[in-house]
């Protein structure tokens, strides 16, 4: 019978079985954040089961909770199984209303994407009250009839020893990854599978960690509104739709028709999604799928040129001595032709260093073209529950 396994901070190890189901009461505006995740699990197949809608949000954002409470329950369409709310990395956040037809539908895609690899178990490093984790994370192992084992923090040199030479899937995001690479493994891990989401994950530390440790890559791609739009499988390069979805390019923007797609949002009001629906994602279309050049709110231009913010930060986080970097548009820029980059650097170099170090890059990588920055040294760079770095 699958097991789940909880391994508690002091590294003892609590089991129990999926069919110890608490009995589920009014529970929709609890808290579920301080629940062990254990428990979580439970709860959380439990409330599905029943029809019981849980509210899921990370209790940090603080922006989230007055929502919560003012909420209206009685406004809430009754086929919702599951409100999650967004992180607002960049914005607002946003609740997304998701049916069980939604979760059911896109399970199905998952289930026949990994069943072939013969999982025997799934180690979960994600918190379950985001979407993927909901999904891959709890959801999929049950369908899978696999073991999984939770734990409240990683760390990522643990999973080698959690996943018991047993054909493993770890559910988890970029930052885990980057942080996996730049270890020092001995041991080949071709059984162990990752699903990351939540981010954009370099092609080369995907290529590098593949060829370190003999594992296999796969990238998930979609948002809470969406629900997964595309994946990828080690150092792809096209990202290529899930089965069910269908994609066009509409002006430069990403534009999806799926039966994961939310009916319903929640911002000031409910509001209701129209399909086939544009999103903020700008790529490049291509056969058999597409290139993902990055958000609206991502991608500037400067004397006439377009430039990702993100590939700005790939490109010195190669730089062994950098562990993170986080690059804004500075506040206050009025016109195209101000515009100057914040550049924030996770390091132990010094500030005179970095500089060097950003001004060699940008000129190797981005010739003829003037960018104005500041660099900044951080002992952090500061990011939400999922691990994304947070922009605002």
């Amino acid at each position: 019978m699958s097991k789940i396994i909880y391994k508690r901070a002091d590294a003892t190890i609590r089991e129990s079985d999926y069919t110890l189901l608490p009995e589920i009461d009014f529970i929709q505006k609890q808290n579920f954040s301080s629940m062990e995740k254990d428990k979580l699990f439970l709860y959380l197949l439990a409330c599905f089961d029943t029809g019981c809608m849980p509210i899921l949000y990370d209790e940090n954002i603080r922006s989230i909770k007055p929502r919560i409470e003012r909420l209206d329950l009685d406004t809430i369409p009754m086929e919702t199984a599951v409100l999650f709310f967004t992180s607002g990395t960049t914005g607002e956040p946003t609740g997304a209303l998701k049916t069980s037809e939604n979760i059911l539908a896109e399970l199905v895609v998952l289930q026949a994407l990994f069943a072939p690899l013969g999982i025997e178990r799934v180690v979960v490093t994600v918190p379950l009250i985001h979407i993927y984790g909901f999904l891959a994370g709890v959801m999929l192992p049950k369908v899978l009839g696999v073991d999984v084992v939770l734990k409240e923090e990683f760390l990522p040199h643990e999973l080698l020893d959690l996943a018991e030479d047993k054909k493993t899937l770890c559910i988890t995001n970029p930052v885990f990854l980057k942080v996996l690479n730049k270890l020092k493994i001995e041991e080949q891990c071709s059984h162990i599978t990752f699903l990351s989401s939540t981010g954009k994950l370099d092609v080369t530390i995907a290529q590098s960690l593949q060829e370190k440790i003999g594992c296999s890559i796969y990238q998930l791609f979609g948002s809470t509104e969406t629900g997964g739009i595309a994946y990828k499988i080690n150092n792809d390069t096209l990202w290529r739709p899930l089965k069910g979805v269908r994609i066009e390019k509409v002006g430069q923007n990403l534009s999806v028709q799926s039966p994961f797609i939310s009916e319903y949002i929640l911002e000031d009001t409910l509001k209701k999604v129209e399909q086939p629906f544009v999103t903020t994602d700008i790529i490049n279309l291509e056969e058999g799928g597409f290139t993902l050049l990055g958000r609206e709110s991502e991608i500037i231009k400067i004397s006439g040129k377009r430039i990702s913010l993100l590939e700005i930060e790939m490109l010195l986080e190669k730089h062994r001595e950098i562990s993170e970097v986080l690059v804004k548009l500075s506040y206050g820029v009025v016109s195209h032709k101000d515009e100057q980059l914040d550049i924030l650097i996770q390091s132990h170099l010094e500030l005179s260093m970095l500089r060097q170090i950003v001004k060699t890059t940008l000129q190797e990588n981005y010739k003829k073209i003037n960018i104005r920055t500041t660099v900044h040294r951080v002992d952090d760079i500061p990011k939400n529950h999922m691990g994304k770095k947070l922009r605002k």
